[in-house]
C-alpha cells in the first residue's frame, strides 16, 4: 500500500493539488485547500497524500532543460548541438550552455530557479500547514515535519549549486508584499545559503526513518538526506572557502556501515524498468507509467529527448524521439572499449528491433542508413571538406543516451524510477575525500573503494584495477564522468576539480580561455530580478 501511495504522489498532483506559487517572488498568496485540517493529517497515510505537492515538483528536476540537463550540457560529456536542418537552435540557447556564453536571458536559467523555488515553496507551504494542526500526533508531525525540511535542504543544494547566492525563505506565513532578497556580497551570501543547508539537515535528519524498503522509495529516509549532507561537505571548499573532507568522509561512512546499500553486479540493473529493486540506489523519483496521467514528461523524456525521430523502430516502442542531445565525441573515446558502461550509448547502424531491417535517416541524408556516429563527420561523402560540431551537427551524428531502458508500458510512457543518487557516488566521493586530506595522492583506502566501482566495468576486472600508482585526481575525475554520465552532478564536478570555467575540453570546438571565474555560478534569471527588485544580481552578469 504504502509503495502505492509513493507512486500515487507523483500523479494525484494532476487531480489534488494544493495552490502553489511561480516563483520564490510571488509570497503573498493565502493558503487555499479543500481540506480542513482539523479533520485530516490524523494518519501516516493522510500526510503522505499531504505531502504529495512537495514531492510532485521533484519530477520537474528531469525535464525541459531542468538541473540535470544543465548539469550535463554544460559539460565536457553531452550537448544539445544544432542540427544541419536547424532543428534545435532554438534562438542559439543550447549553443550557449556549450559556449558558456549564457545570459540572465537565457530561459533555461529560469527554468531552474522558478521549479526549485516551487520545491522551496510548497515545503515551507505544509511545514505550516502541520504547525497549525493541534491535535496531530506529535511524533507524526516531528517526523514528516522534518521530511519536509529535507525537501527543502535537497532544494536549496540544489539552488547553491547553481545561482549560489539566493534568497534564503524559511516560512510561509510571509506579510504582505515580502519580497526577498539575497545578499549583495556575493559569498558571504553563498555562505550563508551553505550554513542554512547544513543547519536543516543536521537538524533534521535524526527524525527520519532509518527504514530502507518500498515505503520509503523516493521519499527521503536518513540515509538519502545524508547524501545531500555528503555532497554539501564534498563542495564547501568551492562554496565557502573552507575545505569540509572529514565532515563529508564521517557521513559518508554512516551510509556505508550501515549495510543497506551495495552495488548491483549489474550496472545497469539501476536504470531498468523495473529498478525499483536496485539496492544500490539511495534516492530516486519513482514513475509507474500504467497509472501516470502526466504523459511523457519524466523517464520517457530521457529517451524521446535524444533519439532520432524514427526511432520507435529501434526500440520496439510506439512513438520516435526529438533527435536532440548527444554525447561530446571526446567523452565517448574516454571509454576504454571493453568498458560495459559504455553499453549505455546507441552508437553505429540502427536496426529495426523486431525485424532487422535498416533504420533510415529522414532529414538532411533522407534515405541514408541511420548510423550513430561518434564523431561529427559526414560519413556518406568523403569528398565533403565541412567542418561539423555543435553549430552545424548531422542529423545522425553523437552517441545517443540509453542507459536507462527503453521500454513503454502504456504505449507511451516508462515506468523507470529516475535515480539521483547512487551507492557508487558515495564510494566515489569518500575516495576523492580521502585523497584531498592526502594532497591530492591515491591511498590505498580510496583506490580501494574506486576498485569495487571499475571492476564491475569489465568483464576481466583484473585487467583493470587500480594501484595507488596509477590512480590520480584526473583519473578519479574521468571515472566519475564514465560511472555517472547524466546523473545531474558533472557540471558540479568540474567546478570542484576547478577545470569548468576556462575548461580545456572540447577546445577545439569552442575556446572558452578567456572567460571568467563567474562561469561557475549562472545569473539570476531576468524575469526574477525584474519581478523583484530586492534581488542582486550575481557577479559577472
Amino acid at each position: 500500500m504504502k509503495r502505492l501511495l509513493n507512486k500515487l504522489s507523483f500523479i494525484l498532483i494532476v487531480i489534488f493539488i494544493l495552490p502553489v506559487f511561480n516563483s520564490c517572488t510571488d509570497l503573498d498568496e493565502d493558503v487555499y485547500s479543500s481540506i480542513v485540517p482539523e479533520n485530516f493529517y490524523k494518519t501516516e497515510d493522510e500526510l503522505i497524500a499531504a505531502m504529495v505537492p512537495a514531492y510532485s515538483d521533484l519530477c520537474w528536476m528531469i525535464r525541459n532543460r531542468g538541473v540535470p540537463d544543465c548539469e550535463a550540457y554544460t559539460s565536457d560529456i553531452m550537448i544539445i548541438p544544432t542540427r544541419d536542418y536547424g532543428g534545435w537552435y532554438d534562438g542559439g540557447r543550447y549553443q550557449q550552455l556549450f559556449e558558456h556564453t549564457w545570459t540572465s536571458e537565457n530561459s533555461c536559467m529560469d527554468n531552474m530557479w522558478s521549479r526549485t523555488f516551487n520545491w522551496v515553496d510548497k515545503a515551507n507551504m505544509l511545514i505550516y500547514q502541520f504547525s497549525q494542526v493541534d491535535n496531530m500526533d506529535p511524533d507524526l508531525k516531528t517526523k514528516f515535519t522534518s521530511e519536509l525540511s529535507i525537501i527543502r535542504a535537497f532544494a536549496y543544494y540544489n539552488l547553491l549549486n547553481t545561482f549560489g547566492n539566493v534568497p534564503i525563505v524559511d516560512r510561509f506565513d510571509v506579510p504582505e508584499g515580502f519580497t526577498p532578497k539575497n545578499n549583495t556580497d556575493f559569498e558571504a551570501g553563498r555562505k550563508e545559503v551553505f550554513e542554512f543547508i547544513e543547519k536543516d539537515l543536521l537538524d533534521n535528519i535524526p527524525n527520519l526513518t532509518e527504514t530502507v524498503d518500498e515505503s520509503t522509495s523516493g521519499r527521503f529516509n536518513k540515509y538519502a538526506a545524508m547524501m545531500i549532507l555528503v555532497k554539501l561537505y564534498m563542495n564547501a571548499e568551492v562554496w565557502t572557502g573552507i575545505p569540509r573532507w572529514d565532515d563529508a568522509i564521517t557521513y559518508a561512512d554512516k551510509i556505508i556501515n550501515s549495510g543497506n546499500y551495495q552495488l548491483e553486479a549489474d550496472y545497469f540493473a539501476n536504470f531498468k524498468v523495473e529498478n525499483k529493486d536496485s539496492k544500490e540506489n539511495i534516492f530516486v523519483l519513482p514513475f509507474n507509467a500504467t497509472i501516470s496521467s502526466l504523459g511523457w514528461a519524466y523517464t520517457s523524456y530521457l529517451y524521446r529527448m535524444h533519439h532520432h525521430f524514427l526511432s520507435a523502430g529501434i526500440f520496439g516502442v510506439s512513438l520516435g524521439g526529438q533527435n536532440g542531445p548527444a554525447a561530446l565525441p571526446s567523452f565517448i573515446h574516454s571509454f576504454d572499449s571493453q568498458d560495459i558502461r559504455l553499453k549505455g550509448w546507441s552508437i553505429g547502424l540502427q536496426l529495426n528491433k523486431s525485424t532487422g531491417d535498416t533504420i533510415f535517416c529522414n532529414k538532411t541524408y533522407s534515405g541514408k542508413p541511420l548510423n550513430y556516429t561518434i564523431d561529427y563527420v559526414d560519413i556518406y561523402d568523403p569528398t565533403d571538406e565541412t567542418v561539423y560540431d555543435y553549430k552545424n551537427a548531422p542529423e545522425y551524428a553523437g552517441a545517443r543516451f540509453s542507459k536507462y531502458e527503453i521500454a513503454f508500458a502504456d504505449g507511451t510512457n516508462m515506468s523507470n524510477d529516475y535515480v539521483v543518487y547512487r551507492y557508487a557516488d558515495v564510494l566515489l566521493l569518500k575516495a576523492e575525500a580521502l585523497m584531498r586530506k592526502h594532497g591530492g595522492m591515491a591511498t590505498e583506502e580510496a583506490v580501494n573503494l574506486v576498485n569495487q566501482i571499475h571492476k564491475r566495468a569489465f568483464e576481466d576486472p583484473s585487467l583493470h584495477l587500480y594501484t595507488t600508482n596509477t590512480f590520480t585526481m584526473e583519473e578519479l575525475l574521468a571515472e566519475r564522468a564514465r560511472e555517472l554520465y547524466y546523473e545531474g552532478m558533472r557540471r558540479n564536478d568540474l567546478i570542484r576539480f576547478d577545470k569548468f570555467a576556462q575548461g580545456e575540453w572540447e577546445k577545439e570546438w569552442y575556446d572558452r580561455s578567456s572567460q571568467g571565474d563567474e562561469k561557475n555560478w549562472y545569473p539570476i534569471p531576468q524575469t526574477q530580478m525584474n519581478a523583484n527588485i530586492s534581488l542582486t544580481q550575481n557577479p559577472g552578469y
